[in-house]
């Protein structure tokens, strides 16, 4: 074999070959210097899971627009909140201090709800602004002095209207037609409102008070005809038709059984005693003793009896 011969000329680069597999990722890098801005004010501890109602309250903030208080109900109160807030209510004053708010109120006052419970004494039911316990609920009979009328009215039989006000130093009162923001809260209540039903009917049926859960949960799986607190309760956002929607009364213990629709906290539960002048004899009966019997109703300036024979459509919670 003779010698080898002088190596070429290097020939051109030839096309690239295929990406190899990603290397492992490196060590992490040390831990940048911290921010320089304050820390902000920590917020209340949440509370613990299943704490439903006043025990649970929370506050989430003041609207950033202003409104009178002639809403045209405190259901619309409920979802001026939520469009600003997901998921928010108007506040009760009791529940607003509940949840110990370290946000100072507008220097002219934030709408808000009167509070009322039982009082023990004598076991009927009062608006009260002067304590924050469990045992206060949402005032929700009308009150021309302290909540426009339900929201709805600037003036009543010719008076000037009042509504409920938060300021830094204490809630107040104020006439409906100034401008205020809305104090709004985000405590979970376990009540749930579904919805009025499409369907119109009397408050007499064979079936009585079952038969009105029927139609409910008919509509809205695993719903019932609301009471009155149970409604007030659940915070709905939808208006109630003008010429009202059956709901059942609601009631409490005190020494014996009593009817009301004024009060909402949880220790208020459905009256199931026959009630010609409020609930239809328990939804069964157009007459009693050959007087006309009334059935409740929810209406956008809250609940008032009407006659059993109308037709309406039904408030269904769950």
């Amino acid at each position: 074999m003779g010698p080898m011969g002088l190596q070429g000329a290097v020939g051109p680069a030839g096309a690239a070959g295929a990406a190899g597999a990603m290397g492992m990722t490196g060590p992490t890098g040390p831990q940048g210097p911290p921010g320089t801005g304050a820390q902000g004010v920590p917020g209340p501890q949440g509370p613990g899971g299943g704490v439903f109602g006043e025990a649970a309250s929370r506050f989430i903030g003041f609207t950033a627009a202003s409104y009178t208080g002639v809403a045209g109900g405190r259901e619309v109160m409920h979802a001026r909140c939520a469009q600003e807030f997901t998921g928010s209510h108007l506040c009760h004053v009791a529940e607003y201090h509940l949840a110990n708010s370290a946000t100072v109120p507008p220097t002219n006052g934030a709408w808000i709800d009167y509070s009322g419970g039982i009082e023990h004494y004598n076991g009927v039911t009062s608006a009260n602004n002067s304590v924050a316990t469990v045992e206060q609920g949402r005032y929700t009979g009308q009150l021309y002095s302290g909540n426009c009328n339900n929201w709805t009215a600037a003036t009543d039989s010719g008076t000037t209207t009042f509504g409920e006000t938060i300021k830094p130093d204490t809630a107040t009162t104020q006439a409906c037609t100034t401008l205020h923001p809305l104090a709004c809260c985000v405590t979970p209540y376990a009540e749930r409102f579904r919805g009025f039903t499409s369907a119109s009917v009397t408050g007499v049926r064979p079936g009585g008070r079952a038969e009105m859960n029927q139609l409910c949960g008919t509509e809205f799986a695993g719903s019932h005809i609301c009471h009155v607190a149970e409604y007030n309760r659940a915070h709905p956002t939808a208006s109630p038709p003008v010429g009202g929607a059956w709901i059942d009364y609601s009631g409490y213990l005190r020494n014996s059984s009593q009817a009301t629709n004024n009060v909402a906290p949880g220790n208020v539960g459905r009256y199931a005693g026959q009630l010609y002048s409020g609930n239809c004899n328990n939804w069964t009966a157009a007459m009693d003793s050959g007087t006309t019997t009334f059935g409740e109703t929810i209406t956008p300036a809250g609940p008032t009896t009407q006659v059993c024979t109308g037709t309406r459509p039904i408030a269904c919670c769950q």
